[in-house]
């Protein structure tokens, strides 16, 4: 029997099927032959697989679960236990990620090789996926640290988008405030004045 490939996530049930090991007896932390480095980016690898095939999975119960109630049920299953190693943020972010893989808003070989990287990028409305694109940030080396600087920009209002500079900006709030001063003086000098009355 050979293995199949959902996108391009490796799944090893055919393996098992035919009665062959998924992986060496003994800990699979490094194999016969292989440098620190390759074991290292191979177990990343894994990771970065079930980090999307529990999104996928997670999805695959969404939709067996009545609208509106899996994130109730998630949430009981994991206060009870019943899911020890998930937590409702990294539920949400392996759904997200596997979501956009699903709806093809990204391409499984687009796709960060960091999970954080890649829930940030999945996690892009659509305008701002597609400027990340044109900007050439969809691609699977990119960092965690460049796609949050691209979300802050886009998100972050630009005050080089006003009609006025930063300074002339200041100095109108500045005059602004003088103002408020100057009112505030008077009024607390007429408060002063009603005081000295009264005694």
């Amino acid at each position: 029997m050979k293995l199949v490939r959902k996108g391009q996530l490796l799944d090893r049930r055919a393996e098992t099927i035919a009665g062959r090991p998924t992986q060496p007896a003994g800990a699979a932390k490094s194999l016969a032959g292989e440098s620190f480095e390759d074991s290292i980016n191979r177990l990343l690898e894994e990771s970065r697989e079930r980090f999307v095939l529990v999104g996928d999975l997670l999805l695959d119960w969404k939709e067996s679960v009545p609208h509106g109630q899996f994130m109730k049920v998630l949430a009981e299953r994991i206060d009870a236990g019943a899911l020890r190693h998930l937590s409702y943020q990294s539920a949400n972010r392996y759904m997200t990620v596997a979501a956009a893989l699903r709806q093809g808003a990204v391409a499984p070989d687009e796709l960060p090789k960091e999970s954080e990287a890649a829930y940030l990028l999945t996690s892009l409305k659509p305008d701002e996926l597609e400027a990340a694109k044109q900007e050439g940030l969809v691609r699977p080396t990119v960092k965690k640290a460049e796609l949050a600087q691209f979300r802050k920009r886009l998100r972050s209002p630009s005050l080089s988008s006003e009609p006025k500079d930063r300074k002339t900006i200041l100095e109108e709030r500045r005059a602004e405030l003088r103002e408020k001063l100057k009112s505030i003086k008077a009024e607390l000098a007429g408060v002063e004045a009603e005081l000295k009355a009264l005694d």
